[in-house]
Order: C-alpha cells, then sequence, then structure tokens
C-alpha cells in the first residue's frame, strides 16, 4: 500500500515521531516558549519598577530600556523554531551539533559574569567593566600583556567616557567604585 503522506522519521532519544520535512522544529519551538515565559516573568518585573536613582534620571521611564531589551529577545526568539529550515542539513545538522557538551570554559564565564553583575553595588559599574576586561581574556587564555593592559585600561574608559559625556548615562558608583 502506498504511503501519500509525509515520510516519519523517529528522533534520536524517544523525542516522538516527527516528519522529515516539518516546518517546526519541536525542541526549538519548547525551547522559544521557555524564553517567552521568562520574557513575560520579566516584562512583568519592568511594572513594579518605583523609582529612579538621581544618578539614572533621564527622559525616558525606568523600565524603557529593559523592556527594549525584552522586545528583542523575544522578537530574535521567533527565528528559533525556524533556524533549521535555514541550515544545509536541517534538522539532522542542527541536532548533531547539540551531541557535545557545553564547554567548561562557557560555564565559568557565565558564572563569572553573575558574580560581576553581583559585585556592581559594591564595585560599582566602571570597576565591574574593568573586572571583566580583565578577566575574560586572561580566562579565554589570551596572555599578551602589550595588547592586555591597554584594553583593560582603554576600553572601559571610553565606553565610561562615551556614556556619561555623550549620550548622558550615568553609572553607578558603587560603595568603593568611580563616579563619572
Amino acid at each position: 500500500m502506498a504511503n501519500d503522506g509525509p515520510e516519519i522519521t523517529s528522533d534520536r532519544e524517544g523525542q516522538g515521531q516527527s516528519p522529515s520535512s516539518s516546518l517546526i522544529h519541536g525542541v526549538d519551538l519548547k525551547l522559544t516558549l521557555i524564553i517567552w515565559a521568562i520574557c513575560a516573568v520579566l516584562y512583568y518585573v519592568t511594572s513594579t519598577f518605583d523609582e529612579v536613582s538621581p544618578l539614572l534620571t533621564q527622559n525616558i521611564p525606568p523600565e524603557w530600556f529593559p523592556r527594549l531589551l525584552i522586545w528583542f529577545i523575544v522578537i530574535l526568539s521567533l527565528i528559533l523554531p525556524f533556524e533549521h529550515r535555514f541550515l544545509e542539513k536541517g534538522k539532522k545538522g542542527l541536532d548533531e551539533g547539540r551531541t557535545t557538551r557545553i564547554p567548561m570554559g562557557a560555564i565559568v564565564t557565565a558564572g563569572l559574569l553573575v558574580l560581576v553583575v553581583a559585585a556592581i553595588v559594591v564595585l560599582g559599574t566602571f570597576l565591574a567593566m574593568v573586572l571583566v576586561c580583565a578577566a575574560l581574556p586572561l580566562l579565554w587564555g589570551e596572555r599578551r600583556w602589550k595588547i592586555l593592559i591597554p584594553y583593560i585600561i582603554l576600553f572601559p574608559t571610553l565606553v565610561a567616557l562615551l556614556f556619561t559625556k555623550v549620550l548622558r548615562v550615568f553609572f553607578e558608583p558603587g560603595l568603593i567604585g568611580i563616579a563619572f
């Protein structure tokens, strides 16, 4: 008996049956829904903002920038369930890349960034930027001090000057940090 329907292939690890040429990738659709749920919670959190620090008072409400980022993430996540359609190998190629474990360097980098963000209250934004500019290249194996030293000094300074002098956005000085 001839089968006129789409070819059915088995996804690995018992994820179920799906047409080999389906439009939506199931795993990525689930990931997109999780991202949307997180964005919804964060969007709600932005509605609870009460008062802005005098250092950060601008012509825009405090929830504007976080909401802009949240909407940007939501819009970008719309592509995820269809990503396999843009790849040469399709779903198979996308899923093959997911069989490898996340490198330890990526996990350590994420942990370092979480710690630095938490330390902004104490260090201040500028010193936190300096710390990230020093720690990440060292963590990733960069040892050319002739490149590192100018980068560690110049990049955070130029970013701070751009924000404070040009954009008129002032950084949180923290308890021991430097105020611009």
